[in-house]
């Protein structure tokens, strides 16, 4: 993950930069690049003792480098922990501030870019879903409503879009949610940027095709392209809730479409979860509370396991770390030909956060919360819509009826049907089973098999 990350990221120059909430992606290069450098030193080292290996195969001696490689191995993890995790990136001694600087000064003003890419308003993406770095799709809902129709009685006050975003965004910012964040943010396609845009919107985000796309435009823009539902790039009410310390992130993509030649309004709202991070990444909560002796016996059974792979890795691994400048040459020649070809895709392909999440809740209350998180904004959503259009004399009847259809996440109870706290069976002869997961993929079989997952829910 570290290597894809700084490829896709720091070398890939043209591409926009995702960012997700809670991640500081210049924090984590920094760290990337020392690990890389440090790992680069030990390959060059084992490299030499392989071709020492080789040819003293045959002879007794064969044992003193593979013993100098597994005490090479030894020392850059030990290194690793204790210069590194045990001093600057335990939950009480991390410090981003602190993070290590590259010595060229070029990575270290890109670096800087990188960081102020986190506070922009727009996301250019690569594939199908215009999401990246708010991860996986759960849920999404929309309708289409007659604003035209007036109460009985009254007359329609005309309004603007605008002033629904307006009204919706500040009654959600007014939860007072862990870690809310409210505000627009414009997506669109990298491979519309140039070619399949008005000139407008790509002289806003993309004023030179050279560079990437710019990660801000100004807020008078966005509102016009509220008002421009016909362009390619889509403006939306992002909310995201941050909780359990970036563990769990849950976010919410409204976007409302006024068509007033014909009096209708369409609604459409979509979630993405960032589940909580794989295990295989909490290692240094389990070694901050391990004595020294007992981390000196780890790192050493470590050190034994990955020196084989180590010995046999080092040599391809020093030739493609002193080709890489080569390599990005190549990469950067060939972008710029696919951008004066009318090919190149400016949009973030890449994102680690989504890349190291579980699927698995780690606690129960953390699934609790994402529920909370998404009822308690759902129904202010609605709430705020309703109240809004009955205040511009919207005749609402058939909305009430959608909100609490979307309120009840689809449920629909009729008939002769049966709801308790863990099932729901409707119908003649019908039968309710309890699913334990939201998503297919790992049964409780494989749960009672592996203790790791134990306790915890598929998400």
């Amino acid at each position: 993950m570290r290597n894809s990350t700084i490829r896709s990221i720091l070398h890939d120059r043209f591409r926009a930069v995702a960012q997700s909430p809670g991640v500081d992606l210049a924090t984590m290069l920094k760290y990337g690049l020392m690990a890389q450098r440090r790992q680069q030193v030990r390959d060059a080292v084992l490299a030499v003792l392989a071709v020492a290996t080789l040819a003293l195969l045959s002879s007794p001696l064969v044992l003193l480098p593979i013993f100098l490689a597994w005490l090479v191995v030894f020392a850059e993890l030990y290194d690793a922990h204790e210069s590194v995790i045990l001093t600057r990136l335990t939950r009480h001694s991390f410090d981003p501030a602190e993070a290590p600087l590259p010595s060229s000064p070029a990575l270290r003003d890109h670096l800087v870019d990188i960081a102020d890419r986190g506070a922009g308003n727009v996301t250019v993406f690569a594939d199908y879903s215009p999401f990246v770095g708010y991860g996986s799709r759960i849920n999404n809902w929309s309708f289409t409503m007659n604003v035209a129709k007036a109460r009985p009685g009254e007359t329609v006050v005309p309004f603007a879009v605008g002033e629904l975003y307006d009204r919706v965004a500040a009654e959600i910012a007014a939860l007072g949610l862990p870690g809310l964040t409210v505000g627009d943010k414009l997506f669109v396609n990298g491979l519309d940027l140039r070619y399949e845009t008005d000139p407008e919107l790509q002289a806003a985000v993309l004023p030179d095709a050279l560079l990437p796309p710019v990660p801000t435009v100004s807020e008078r823009f966005i509102h016009q392209l509220r008002d421009n539902p016909r362009t390619r790039a889509r403006p939306y009410l992002t909310v995201s809730v941050t909780g359990w310390e970036g563990e769990v992130v849950i976010s919410i993509f409204l976007r409302f479409v006024l068509l007033a030649e014909k009096g209708m309004m369409f609604t459409e709202a979509g979630y993405s979860l960032l589940p909580p991070l794989r295990e295989a990444y909490r290692e240094v909560d389990r070694l901050v509370n391990c004595a020294p002796s007992e981390r000196m016996a780890r790192i050493a059974l470590s050190a034994l396991r990955r020196t084989a792979a180590a010995l046999v890795l080092a040599l391809p691994n020093t030739l493609a770390a002193l080709s890489e400048p080569r390599r990005r040459r190549r990469q950067q020649k060939a972008s710029i030909k696919a951008i004066r070809g009318h090919t190149f895709n400016y949009g973030a392909a890449y994102n680690p956060r989504e890349h190291a999440t579980d699927h698995l809740y780690h606690r129960y209350f953390q699934q609790l919360d994402k529920e909370m998180y998404v009822k308690a904004a759902e129904q202010r959503i609605m709430d705020a819509v309703a109240d809004f259009l009955e205040e511009h004399n919207v005749d609402v009847s058939d909305l009430r009826e959608r909100q609490t259809t979307i309120l009840n996440n689809g449920i629909f109870v009729t008939g002769q049907a049966q709801v308790t706290g863990a099932s729901m069976a409707a119908g003649t002869g019908a039968v309710a089973r309890m699913e334990s997961r939201i998503r297919q993929g790992v049964g409780q079989a494989a749960a009672a098999a592996r203790p790791d997952l134990a306790g915890r829910r598929q998400v």
